[in-house]
């Protein structure tokens, strides 16, 4: 069903013996769901819940917080917690919307946006995210007080729909999003309402919407606004309560500071440049390089070379994620990418690039691109990072006539790493016929170089992997180039 039609009446469907896979079933406050059908929306929204963990116990080993523990500001502070009002809401809300009290009146078409907010967008929008643990908190409690936070999620979810089949925003959606922005408003003139997390979650997703939108200028104003909130917080770790809301405000921090160039608001100094996800063995401490010594390449900046550990192990730990079926801790998903950004962002403003040598120039650009990848980009929806895209292209312009001088095994490490850059431009940010007429032939170059023209995508496909590489994230992507690249025609 559409989002924006109306609802279809369930009687006349299919009977309860072949249910649906994907069910949006739609009611009331006033019907009833029959057995089958409730049985059938709990199935959907519990799925992965329920499953008995197996394998290593994730609190033993688990990093600690990079977020919490950067120095300066206040620790997180239990009292500190502003939400408005505290409400009690039945357990069984986050099978159906039909015993959530909504602050609006809700047409059938809103309860369905909100639903299908709730148990299927916000697992199925990053697509790396099919490989971590998600979280049990739904935070449906504002809906039944906050209108801007309701619009905003109405807002968010038809843009979705909208752009996913259409290509285009319906009036619809900015009907949502005015309805968001005067409610919005009147919250922000309240001093404690203003700063509630509700409110924050509301600019968040203004933020990041602007940014789908292409409206920088919209995008930036909201970024200041949730700065300035979470500033009034006591600052990003009194959000620490809320991981979500955290890891979401600093999502939209980073976007802005990825699409623009400019430095983020958030993180911009001060904080811990030690590896966050590897830590190397003793035996280890005197040989840092990986067993490709590719990062001898690189190796004269150790803070450079602990983010490109810790995105490794990051891509590793994916990979076997998905493979066993035991999925990552959400909390150490978002604090591996959060600070992999924000230390490649801020290596990217204290060096000139012209001056950084041009392995650590490829490493550092590649790795960010990479992280879009998992962390920041959106499925189906138009997410652009400009500067980055800038960034990208003279880079492979370079990467066609450097000519240092290296070593033989440094030379075939740098083609490797070249390999492994033009890839990950291709599925990351760069695309479009301008953009694949310079790197197919750059790829096919590479490629030549290695001996790898007449091989199969798998040895290919291992050469990425011994860098950082997620097979079911990229590989779909990168052997539809792969096989574009082998069949065009000699440079």
């Amino acid at each position: 069903m559409s989002p924006r039609g109306s609802p279809k009446s369930n009687s006349g469907e299919a009977g309860p013996s072949k249910p649906a896979s994907n069910p949006f079933i739609i009611v009331d406050t006033t019907a009833k769901i029959d057995p089958a059908a409730r049985k059938q929306i709990r199935s959907h929204v519990m799925r992965g819940k329920n499953r008995k963990r197996h394998g290593v116990d994730r609190e033993k080993v688990a990093p600690g917080s990079w977020i919490g523990n950067q120095p300066g500001g206040a620790p997180p502070d239990s009292q500190a917690v502003v939400e408005l009002p505290n409400l009690r809401i039945p357990r069984r809300v986050g099978n159906d919307m039909s015993h959530l009290q909504f602050i609006e009146t809700m047409d059938p078409y809103m309860v369905d946006l909100t639903f299908q907010w709730f148990s299927i967008l916000k697992q199925a929008a990053y697509p790396v995210e099919a490989c971590v643990q998600p979280e049990p908190q739904q935070w449906v409690e504002p809906l039944a007080y906050d209108r801007a936070y309701t619009h905003s999620i109405l807002f968010a979810t038809q843009a979705f729909f909208d752009w996913a089949r259409e290509k285009r925003f319906s009036n619809i959606v900015f009907g949502h999003l005015n309805r968001c922005i005067s409610s919005l408003r009147e919250n922000l003139l309240d001093n404690e309402r203003a700063v509630s997390d509700s409110t924050i979650a509301t600019v968040i997703t203004l933020g990041l919407m602007a940014d789908l939108i292409g409206d920088v200028e919209a995008e930036r104003k909201h970024v200041e606004g949730l700065y300035k909130l979470v500033q009034l917080r006591g600052g990003i770790r009194q959000l620490s309560h809320n991981q979500q809301l955290q890891s979401k405000a600093l999502r939209t921090d980073l976007g802005l500071a990825i699409n623009t160039g400019s430095k983020p608001l958030f993180f911009s100094e001060g904080f811990s440049w030690d590896a966050y996800l590897h830590k190397p063995k003793p035996s280890e401490a005197s040989q840092p390089t990986a067993p490709s010594h590719t990062t001898t390449l690189f190796d004269r900046d150790q803070r450079l070379l602990n983010v490109y550990f810790d995105l490794q192990e990051f891509s590793r730990a994916a990979n076997i994620a998905f493979q066993t079926g035991v999925k990552m801790g959400g909390a150490q998903f978002q604090e591996t990418l959060v600070s992999v950004q924000y230390r490649l962002l801020a290596l990217q403003h204290e060096h000139d690039s012209i001056h950084k040598p041009f392995p650590e120039m490829l490493v550092s650009l590649g790795m960010l691109a990479f992280s879009t990848t998992t962390f920041l980009q959106i499925r189906a929806l138009p997410q652009k990072y400009h500067h980055l895209e800038k960034q990208l292209r003279d880079a492979v312009q370079a990467l066609r006539t450097n000519d240092a001088e290296e070593s033989q095994q440094e030379q075939v490490e740098l083609t490797r790493l070249k390999l492994w850059f033009l890839m990950v431009a291709c599925i990351s940010v760069l695309g479009g016929p301008e953009d694949e007429a310079v790197l197919i032939p750059a790829t096919k170059e590479v490629l030549g170089k290695l001996g790898l023209l007449t091989s199969p995508w798998s040895e290919v496909r291992d050469v990425l992997r011994e860098i950082m590489w997620i097979d079911w994230v990229h590989s779909n992507y990168g052997q539809a180039f792969f096989r574009k690249v082998i069949s065009s025609e000699d440079v």
